[in-house]
C-alpha cells in the first residue's frame, strides 16, 4: 500500500511540473520571457503563486527546464527519422521533413527559443548552443561526413557547411505561420541544399 502512495505522489508531482511548464511556455510565447510573472504563470496553471517554487528554484530555471525538454523532445524525433534511412541524401531529405514536423508540434516553444536564440541574454544563448550540439553532430557527421564518405557529397568544410544548414533550418522554421505551417515545402530546401552538396 505505501509504495501505491509514492507512485501516486509521484505522478501528481509529474503532472503538476508538466502543468507548470505548460503555463510558462503560453506567458514565455504572449509576452515573452524578460516580461512574463512566475507568479502571474503559476496562477495561471491553477496552482498558489509560490507552488512553482516547490518544483523550480526560479523562472530562469523554468526557462532552462523548458529548453531542456523541447531540445530533447526535437533532437530525439529528428535523430530517430535520421537515422532510418542509410544514405546521405536521404538523411538529409529526412532532416528537413522531420524538421518541419516538429515545428509544427512545438510551435510556441520553437519559437521561444528562436527568440532566445536572438535575444540579449547571453547564458540562455549560450546554453541552448550546447544543448542542441547533438544536432550539429548528427548534421556534419551522419549526414555531410557520411555523404563524402559514400563517394555522394563534394569535399567540403563540414564544420562551416554544417552551420549554414543549421541557420537556413532555423531561419525558415522561425517564419512558420500560427497553425504551425512553413512557407517552403521541405522537399524544396532538401533539393537547393543537396545541389550545394551533390558532387
Amino acid at each position: 500500500m505505501p509504495r501505491y502512495k509514492e507512485s501516486e505522489r509521484k505522478q501528481i508531482k509529474t503532472e503538476t511540473r508538466q502543468m507548470l511548464l505548460q503555463s510558462a511556455i503560453e506567458a514565455f510565447a504572449r509576452e515573452g520571457y524578460e516580461k512574463a510573472n512566475i507568479n502571474q504563470i503559476s496562477k495561471a496553471a491553477g496552482f498558489a503563486k509560490g507552488t512553482i517554487y516547490n518544483y523550480f528554484e526560479s523562472k530562469r530555471g523554468l526557462m532552462l527546464a523548458l529548453i531542456h525538454e523541447t531540445a530533447n523532445a526535437h533532437l530525439e524525433y529528428i535523430n530517430d527519422r535520421v537515422l532510418r534511412e542509410h544514405g546521405a541524401e536521404r538523411r538529409l531529405k529526412r532532416f528537413f521533413e522531420a524538421g518541419w514536423l516538429v515545428v509544427s508540434e512545438y510551435l510556441p516553444q520553437l519559437r521561444i527559443l528562436v527568440h532566445t536564440l536572438y535575444g540579449a541574454d547571453e547564458e540562455l544563448k549560450q546554453e541552448l548552443w550546447q544543448v542542441y550540439q547533438p544536432m550539429h553532430k548528427l548534421i556534419r557527421e551522419d549526414i555531410i561526413s557520411l555523404g563524402i564518405e559514400q563517394g555522394i557529397f563534394r569535399s567540403v568544410d563540414t564544420n562551416f557547411t554544417t552551420a549554414l544548414i543549421m541557420n537556413l533550418y532555423l531561419g525558415i522554421a522561425s517564419h512558420a505561420d500560427d497553425d504551425g505551417r512553413i512557407w517552403l515545402d521541405s522537399d524544396q530546401v532538401a533539393d537547393f541544399v543537396l545541389n550545394a552538396l551533390l558532387k
